[in-house]
């Protein structure tokens, strides 16, 4: 267990006060690293517990999670079967990050949280080498960080662009193009997405 420590949480829906494992990051070498920000490591995988699940009533939920969860949800969902509060393999992964996309649509989470959850849950499919579900939970996170764009007064919004042309690269979205130019060509945007949309462009170029 000398990569994980114990957080103490509380349930927001139900109360409970439960412990879940974390990753110690500084103990996980990276060996690597995809164009859409997925990390790949030598031991256990940090995203994989992200999402916490309350093992009393099966809320699942990030601590970034904005709104609270409404009184209708104990009606609408119900315990899981499995221990989420251990270690998680790549399957258990999967089932808490789908559990926590269904309650924060319930409770109207925002486009930013639903897409970072999305494009997690395509790593997760990624992992397992399962295209067709990686697939679309692309088209999901693409959908949502189109939203988050239109829709949110963002300083600086070089990242969620650059994501919007990565992601639509990986689907075979002609607009990956597009949204990689207006990245690279933006001067007032982080030169770190700036260069990485030049290198993308000129991929797709060749």
């Amino acid at each position: 267990m000398e990569n994980f420590y114990t957080k103490d949480l509380g349930c927001k829906l139900c109360g409970a006060d439960f412990k879940s494992l974390l990753v110690k990051k500084s103990k996980q070498a990276v060996t690597k690293r995809d164009s859409d920000f997925c990390f790949y490591y030598e031991n256990e995988v940090p995203f994989y517990y992200n999402v916490f699940i309350c093992p009393a009533c099966g809320y699942g939920f990030l601590e970034s999670f904005e709104k609270k969860p409404g009184g209708k949800m104990k009606e609408s969902i119900s315990p899981l079967a499995e221990d989420y509060c251990g270690e998680r393999d790549n399957a258990l992964a999967e089932k808490a990050y789908l559990r926590a996309i269904e309650c924060a649509k319930m409770q109207k989470e925002s486009d930013a949280i639903l897409a970072s959850l999305y494009l997690q849950l395509a790593w997760i499919y990624r992992f397992r080498e399962d295209e067709v579900k990686e697939e679309q939970a692309l088209n999901e996170a693409l959908g949502y960080y189109i939203e988050v764009y239109e829709k949110s007064d963002l300083a600086d919004a070089s990242k969620v662009m650059y994501l919007i042309g990565e992601l639509s690269r990986r689907l075979g979205n002609k607009e990956a193009v597009f949204w990689f130019s207006r990245v690279a060509n933006d001067e007032s945007g982080k030169e770190a997405m700036r260069r990485l949309a030049r290198q993308a462009w000129q991929s797709i170029k060749q």
